[in-house]
């Protein structure tokens, strides 16, 4: 029994040395596997991480163009209202101009048929005036006479 002892458990021990081989083997497979899986995660992470960074550039840029847009927009609004505001003030500034001179043209003329009425006024005070006289004149000497 002794001889077949050693035998078996050299025939065990090589089992077990082979059993631990193909467990390393196993092991090592597991392991470079899980590396390559580690490393396809983070190389996708990068990618998505990029795609994201990507998208986020494109958006920034296109609100960026937008705003930009709004900004020209907003500027050309105020513009036409400066434009427009200043063209009303000019058309206001020329019918407050033609007011003035119509006023004046009219105060002008007031004051011309005024002076028209106060000489007709006084040629009628004067002839009414030397009626008056004539017809004293004529009275005193129908008294007198």
């Amino acid at each position: 029994m002794s001889a077949s002892n050693p035998e078996d458990e050299t025939r065990s021990l090589q089992r077990e040395v082979r059993q631990l081989r193909e467990t390393i083997d196993v092991l090592r497979t597991e392991l470079e596997n899980s590396r390559l899986e580690r490393e396809r995660a983070v190389e996708q992470e990068r990618a998505d991480a990029s795609a994201e960074n990507q998208q986020l550039k494109s958006t920034i840029n296109a609100l960026r163009d937008e705003l930009q847009v709004v900004r020209f927009d907003e500027n050309e609004h105020i513009k036409q209202a400066v434009a427009a505001a200043s063209e009303e003030i000019a058309q206001l500034k020329a019918t407050i101009s033609a007011l003035r001179n119509e006023l004046e043209v009219q105060r002008l003329d007031c004051n011309e048929r005024l002076r028209q009425a106060t000489a007709v006024s006084n040629d009628t005070i004067q002839q009414l005036t030397a009626t008056i006289q004539a017809l004293r004149k004529q009275m005193e000497q129908q008294h007198a006479g």
